[in-house]
């Protein structure tokens, strides 16, 4: 769902102030300034810092799921699919970057009905992305080495908040080939069965 553009400016100044200081040492009237609104002003968008949190999240996983069925329905083939996910995937973490980070560092301050919210669009993405390694690995492959490849694809794509510079000398495109080309290339190396289902 869209958010309202005074609500968007909240949460991205939010997502800055939490990914830099972490959210609990940042304060609702810190929030505010950096918003540019009274801490008045502020309770009438969000009623506590928690929300403001979910908000972010919530919109983040939002990004990053995107319109992935349709994506990756007009994808040629595995690596075509692959390709296109990581491609998303990359320049939806280099646009929000804050919230990628906060997302990674600060979900557990989350109360546990919201966490589950954002677990469950988690787990939706991953399936997606768990089908197109599995068929990439093809029809032989283990329950193991499948979570295994998928989760180290998920970590390359993911953790680049922890590193990239969007304006140094690999642009996210540059950036996503790399990732591909060290994924697809690897993969052919890995074991068909990896021990149980």
């Amino acid at each position: 769902m869209a958010l309202d553009k005074r609500v968007r400016e909240v949460t991205q100044a939010a997502a800055e102030l939490f990914s830099r200081r972490g959210f609990p040492e940042t304060s609702m009237e810190e929030v505010a300034r950096a918003a540019n609104l009274s801490k008045g002003g502020m309770y009438h968008y969000f009623t506590s810092k928690t929300e403001i949190l979910f908000s972010i999240l919530s919109d983040f996983m939002d990004q990053v799921l995107g319109d992935v069925e349709s994506r990756l329905e007009a994808a040629k083939g595995p690596e075509d699919k692959l390709a296109s996910l990581v491609r998303h995937h990359v320049q939806t973490y280099v646009d929000h970057m804050h919230a990628a980070r906060v997302l990674l560092k600060e979900a557990n301050n989350l109360p546990q009905k919201h966490l589950k919210k954002i677990h469950e669009k988690e787990r939706c993405y991953y399936r997606a992305v768990e089908e197109i390694v599995r068929d990439l690995l093809g029809p032989n492959a283990g329950k193991p080495v499948l979570t295994a490849a998928t989760f180290s694809l998920l970590g390359m794509c993911n953790w680049i908040y922890s590193w990239y510079d969007p304006e140094g000398p690999v642009d996210p495109e540059q950036l996503s080939r790399i990732i591909m080309a060290i994924f697809t290339g690897g993969i052919r190396g890995v074991p068909a069965t990896g021990g149980g289902e």
